[in-house]
């Protein structure tokens, strides 16, 4: 799938989103000005580590990590557009693995921390013959439906690995 496509696929997390900012944001009039949101990642969801399978003592045979998170944004008629570059770093320790899928979100959240929105995603990293660890960046961009478009840093954009239970507990356990 393509970056463009992944970008369209943002639009969702709008869809998700709009009822609880569409209600949030008719604080004052509409103005000329507009603020952006924060984007930031959660530490216990930054890492995903695939282990080795049947071991005694968690060995990791794969990790991803989200490296890096940038935004910008920008004023559009209904609010503003979060544009979002996440770099993605993955790590193996046998050769035979050729390509890491790691599974993705993001989420918008309000100023009291509640997610209004949510959508998952997947990234694969490709690793050179010989390299043992690899980096991508994907490019998404959110679309925050805002009446006041001053109140954009209201919100917060969320990015993480979507883990399960076990891999939650183990970051907690091993990552800190």
């Amino acid at each position: 799938m393509n970056r463009v496509t992944r970008a369209a696929r943002a639009v969702g997390v709008v869809a998700l989103a709009g009822l609880g900012l569409a209600g949030c944001s008719g604080f004052s009039t509409y103005k000329t000005g507009y603020t952006c949101p924060a984007a930031t990642t959660v530490p216990d969801l930054q890492t995903l580590a695939h282990l080795v399978p049947n071991s005694n003592e968690p060995r990791i045979a794969s990790a991803g990590r989200i490296a890096s998170v940038q935004s910008s944004c920008t004023k559009e008629d209904a609010g503003v557009a979060t544009h979002l570059s996440i770099e993605f770093a993955a790590l193996r320790t046998s050769h035979t693995i050729r390509r890491l899928d790691l599974p993705y979100f993001i989420a918008i959240a309000d100023s009291t921390g509640n997610i209004l929105g949510k959508q998952k995603f997947h990234v694969a990293v490709d690793f050179a013959p010989d390299a043992p660890t690899a980096r991508t960046t994907e490019k998404i961009t959110a679309h925050l439906p805002l009446k006041n478009a001053e109140l954009g840093n209201v919100y917060t954009v969320i990015v993480g690995f979507q883990l399960n239970k076990s891999e939650l507990a183990f970051n907690r356990a091993h990552l800190k």
